[in-house]
């Protein structure tokens, strides 16, 4: 039996803290938990149903109670839409229908995943219930995407926004969840303070390679020359757009030693990070940082690869020459 992911984490956020508060003094009717991380939410779902129905309403996650909610068993518990697909009225008039069925516990709580994605008529047929529900009914909204939803919907909700979790608080999560170092910075580093991200960056090989080539990029790219094979990057070349974005990471993370802070990598990464960071001054770096954004815009609006690219490195050039002190 396993509970969230991230569940010491998830209990340490503002999110919870804020749900944690209700469940105590007595939960609302509605709740809107907004996070484009649908994992988290799924997580964060769990995690709440497990607080309320705990026998020790701590989410132990090893009581019979708990165990129900583990296991998709607890008969006053919901999800609707676990596959994150459109809702349609049919489905809202189904859940409905169930709420006016009396809980054995007292308490019933429906969870309707990427609620955004339900049509206007299903939000319709939903408000009535979301504002007056039965005694005892609590239903929470997961939303990716505020303007999913009418803003009838919206007002009958106490919102919930979902942490943005800082660097070293999802280097420090994927560490528990035995990922390697390495991995687990980089993840932490391109996840957007997402956790459900962080842990599809951590466990797959893709980023690491991406990181390690844009190090090498920026270590080889020295006079004009360099260009051309630097051009040739297989990451660079298989999906530009993904490698950009783990580029701008790694200028980030040199301008961070250059700076003089921590880094979150083993000793060999950090030292190359140091090193590379020497041969660019913060200025060329924090230029360099501007310059790649503006390749990716370009990537945005369908403009050729190859030629962004190619623009981008004689630019990083022009500047890392120009800005050497």
């Amino acid at each position: 039996m396993n509970g969230p992911v991230f569940e010491n984490t998830l209990k340490q956020s503002r999110a919870f803290a804020l749900v944690d508060k209700d469940m105590r003094l007595g939960l609302g009717h509605a709740y809107m938990v907004v996070s484009p991380d649908d994992d988290t939410v799924r997580d964060f779902f769990t995690l709440v149903a497990a607080t309320v129905f705990c026998t020790t309403h701590r989410a132990c996650m090893e009581c019979a109670e708990c165990h129900k909610v583990l296991t998709g068993n607890h008969p006053d518990v919901f999800n609707v839409n676990t596959a994150g697909e459109k809702i349609k009225v049919g489905e809202i008039k189904d859940m409905i229908s169930s709420v006016s069925i009396k809980s054995l516990t007292g308490r019933k709580i429906y969870f309707v995943h990427r609620a955004d994605l339900m049509t206007a008529d299903a939000q319709n047929k939903l408000l009535k219930t979301l504002e007056e529900p039965p005694e005892g009914v609590t239903i929470f909204l997961g939303v990716a995407n505020e303007s999913g939803l009418l803003d009838t919907v919206k007002s009958r909700c106490r919102k919930v926004y979902m942490d943005i979790f800082d660097r070293e608080t999802v280097y420090d999560a994927l560490i528990a969840l035995n990922c390697d170092g390495e991995s687990a910075a980089i993840a932490a580093a391109c996840c957007e303070g997402q956790l459900g991200k962080a842990r599809r960056i951590a466990f797959s090989h893709e980023y690491t390679e991406y990181y390690s080539d844009a190090l090498s990029l920026l270590e080889n790219l020295k006079k004009s020359p360099d260009v051309l094979p630097v051009s040739g990057t297989q990451s660079l070349k298989k999906n530009p757009g993904d490698f950009l974005k783990i580029l701008t990471v790694a200028v980030r993370d040199l301008l961070s030693a250059k700076m003089g802070n921590p880094l979150f990598f083993d000793g060999e990464t950090s030292a190359r990070i140091n090193r590379i960071s020497e041969t660019f001054s913060v200025r060329a770096l924090a230029l360099t940082v501007g310059l790649i954004n503006e390749a990716q815009e370009k990537l945005f609006y369908g403009v050729n690869a190859a030629a962004v690219t190619d623009s981008l490195l004689f630019s990083v050039l022009e500047v890392k020459h120009k800005w050497q002190s």
